[in-house]
C-alpha cells in the first residue's frame, strides 16, 4: 500500500512538470489558430440552405420552388422563388413569423393595402398569399413582384456620379406616384416608412414602392400620455430615423400626424437622389425637429428641385404642401414627351361597378387645391398655340396639357348625338354640347384633340373650328373649366352639359349629411382605437398581477414559516425516552 501510494506521488509530480505544461501551451496555441482560421474562412464555406431554401410551396394558384434567400430581417427573410410550372416567372417570396396577434395584425394590414393598390404600375403586385398555423406562431407567405434591384443600391453603386436632372425627376415621379395612390384612398394611407432601401426597380423600368408593413389611416394629435407612450414605441418601431418627420419625433408638439409625414420622408428621398447623401444623418433630434440641414453648392441643379426639397422639409406639416402639388410640380419640369395627363390609379380605385371612370374621378382624387408655382418663382405660363387662354397664374396651369388630356378622357363617355348629312362630308361628332356652346348640326366642330383620339375621322379641308361665337361665352367658359378643376376634378359638373338644377339649401343639407357622416366614421375609428388600447393595457396589467402572484408564491414556497422551524428542532433536539 505504501509502495502504491508513493508511485501515484511521482506521477503526480511528473505531470506538473515543464515538458506537460509545455505540450499543454503548444495545444492550446494550435487550438486557437484552428479557430481563428475556421472563422476567416467562413464567408467563403458553402452555406447550409436554411429556412425554405429548396422547398416547393403552394401558395394560393401558385406552385414555387423557393431558392436562395435575398434579404433578411428580424422575423422575416425573403427568398427568390421561381414557378414550378413556368421556370422563367420569378417571384419575391416573404415569409413572416407572427410571435403574437400586434404581428399578425400587421401582417394582415400590409397584405390588404397590397390588394388595395393592385394594378398600379409603381406598387410591387402581391400575387398570392396564405397563412400557416403552427401551433405558438403563425407563419405568413407573400408572393410578389421580384425586383434585383434597390434605390439604395443604386445610389451606392454611383460612387459620387451624380444623377441627371431628368433621371431624378423619373425617380420620384415614379414614387409620387405611388404615394399619390395610397393618399388618394378614404381615409389616406400613410406609408410612413418611405425610404430609398423601399424602391425597387421593376423589370418593366418602373420604380416601384414596396413594404407597406408600416401604413397607417390613425390620423389624429395625441394628447394623453398613455397614448402617446403607445404611439412612441410604435414609430419606434416601424419608421426610419433619417427619414421620421419631426411631430414624429416630439409628440409634445401636438402636432397632426398624418399622410404629410410622407411629404417630409419624401423631402429626404429627393435629398438623396440628387446628393447622393441624407439631409439627416437621424441622430441630431433637434436638427430634424428645426428643419435644419443644407443644400450643397455642387451638384448645381435648378430651382424647381431645390425649392420642392424646401417645400416638403418644412418643420411644421400644415407648411408642407400635399401629394397632388407635388406630383404636379414634379411633372411639369420633365420633358413634354414624359409628362402625364394624370397621376395613375389602380383600376379598382380607377371605377366601380356601374359608375363610368370619369364621373368617378370626384370620389378618388385628394380634396385638394389647385398646385401653387415653384417656390419663390412667379408662375410661368405654358399656354400653347390654339389653346384657350389663360386669366392669371393658376389659369395658366388649368391651360395646361393636363386639363386638355382631361376633357378628352370625359368625352369618351359623354353621350353621342345624331348627326345631320351636311355638305363638309361624314364627320361624327363624338363630343356633347358644353355649357356656353352653341350647338350647331350643320357644321361640323372639332378640336385638335378629337381628331387625335377618332382616327376613324380623316382629316378636311373644309372643316370650320367654331365652338364659340364671342368672347363671352369664351371666358365664361374658362372660368367654369377652371372652377371644375378647384372642385375636385368633379366630372359630373360637366358631364351631359344640362346645369344641376338643385336649390342652395338641397346643397347644403347634402353638404352637412357628407359632414356628418365623416364625423361619425372618424368617432367610430377612435372608439374602435380606444378599445384596442384598453384590451392591450388590461392584458398587461393582468399579466404583471399573475407575475407578482407567482413570485409571491414562489417566495412563500422558499421562506419557512416560525411554527415550522421550532417543531423541527424541538424534533431533533428531544427525544422521548432518554430523560434523566
Amino acid at each position: 500500500m505504501q509502495g502504491r501510494t508513493s508511485s501515484y506521488s511521482a506521477c503526480f509530480q511528473l505531470s506538473q512538470g515543464p515538458v506537460v505544461k509545455r505540450l499543454t501551451l503548444d495545444l492550446t496555441s494550435i487550438f486557437s489558430v484552428f479557430i481563428l482560421t475556421m472563422w476567416r474562412f467562413k464567408p467563403f464555406m458553402q452555406k447550409e440552405p436554411a429556412g425554405l431554401e429548396g422547398k416547393t410551396l403552394d401558395v394560393g394558384n401558385l406552385k414555387i420552388h423557393v431558392r436562395n434567400a435575398i434579404a433578411e430581417g428580424g422575423f422575416s427573410c425573403v427568398y427568390l422563388a421561381k414557378d414550378a410550372l413556368n421556370a422563367s416567372k420569378q417571384y419575391a417570396l416573404k415569409h413572416i413569423i407572427c410571435n403574437d396577434h400586434e404581428s399578425m395584425e400587421l401582417v394582415v394590414k400590409e397584405i390588404s393595402v397590397m390588394k388595395s393598390l393592385k394594378g398600379h404600375p409603381n406598387v410591387v403586385t402581391l400575387y398570392a398569399h396564405t397563412f400557416f398555423d403552427m401551433g405558438r406562431t403563425k407563419e405568413a407567405l407573400l408572393v410578389m413582384d421580384y425586383c434585383d434591384k434597390s434605390l439604395v443600391s443604386v445610389l451606392e453603386a454611383r460612387g459620387a456620379a451624380y444623377f441627371e436632372e431628368k433621371q431624378i425627376l423619373t425617380i420620384f415621379l415614379d414614387t409620387c406616384n405611388a404615394v399619390f395612390a395610397m393618399h388618394c384612398q378614404s381615409p389616406p394611407v400613410a406609408h410612413r416608412d418611405l425610404k430609398a432601401e423601399n424602391i425597387l426597380l421593376g423589370s418593366d423600368g418602373l420604380w416601384k414602392l414596396c413594404d407597406f408593413g408600416s401604413t397607417s389611416t390613425n390620423h389624429k394629435r395625441f394628447e394623453r400620455p398613455e397614448e402617446m407612450g403607445i404611439e412612441e414605441d410604435n414609430i419606434r418601431k416601424h419608421t426610419t430615423p433619417a427619414y421620421r418627420a419631426p411631430e414624429m419625433w416630439d409628440l409634445f408638439r401636438r402636432e397632426l400626424i398624418n399622410e404629410k409625414v410622407d411629404i417630409w420622408a419624401l423631402g429626404c428621398l429627393l435629398f438623396r437622389i440628387c446628393y447622393l447623401k441624407n439631409a439627416f444623418d437621424g441622430e441630431s433630434k433637434l436638427q430634424i425637429l428645426n428643419g435644419n440641414y443644407r443644400i450643397p453648392d455642387l451638384p448645381k441643379y435648378s430651382s424647381s428641385i431645390t425649392n420642392l426639397i424646401k417645400d416638403m422639409l418644412q418643420a411644421s406639416p400644415a407648411d408642407r404642401p400635399d401629394i397632388t402639388q407635388v406630383w404636379f410640380r414634379v411633372n411639369e419640369q420633365l420633358p413634354a414627351a414624359q409628362q402625364k395627363s394624370l397621376p395613375d390609379r389602380p383600376p379598382e380605385m380607377a371605377s366601380t361597378e356601374g359608375v363610368p371612370r370619369s364621373t368617378n374621378r370626384s370620389l378618388q382624387m385628394p380634396s385638394r387645391s389647385p398646385p401653387p408655382p415653384p417656390h419663390g418663382e412667379p408662375a410661368k405660363s405654358t399656354q400653347q398655340p390654339g389653346s384657350r387662354p389663360s386669366g392669371g397664374q393658376l389659369g395658366a396651369f388649368w391651360s395646361t396639357q393636363h386639363a386638355k388630356d382631361t376633357d378628352i378622357a370625359e368625352e369618351k363617355h359623354r353621350p353621342k348625338y345624331d348627326e345631320e348629312p351636311t355638305s363638309y362630308g361624314s364627320a361624327k361628332h363624338n363630343r356633347s354640347p358644353m355649357r356656353g356652346e352653341t350647338v350647331q348640326t350643320h357644321s361640323t366642330s372639332r378640336s385638335t384633340h378629337d381628331k387625335s383620339h377618332n382616327p376613324e375621322a380623316g382629316p378636311s379641308k373644309d372643316i370650320e373650328i367654331n365652338f364659340f361665337e364671342d368672347k363671352n361665352t369664351t371666358t365664361a367658359f374658362q372660368d367654369e373649366a377652371f372652377n371644375t378643376f378647384v372642385a375636385e376634378f368633379d366630372s359630373n359638373k360637366i358631364s351631359s352639359g344640362i346645369a344641376n338644377k338643385k336649390t342652395g339649401t338641397e346643397k347644403a343639407l347634402e353638404a352637412e349629411i357628407e359632414k356628418l357622416k365623416e364625423q361619425l366614421t372618424q368617432t367610430n375609428m377612435e372608439k374602435a382605437e380606444m378599445t384596442s388600447k384598453f384590451e392591450k393595457l388590461s392584458a398587461i396589467c393582468r399579466s404583471q398581477r399573475q407575475e407578482i402572484q407567482e413570485l409571491k408564491q414562489a417566495l412563500a414556497a422558499r421562506t419557512p414559516s416560525p411554527n415550522k422551524s421550532t417543531s423541527r428542532y424541538h424534533k431533533l433536539t428531544w427525544k422521548p425516552g432518554r430523560e434523566g
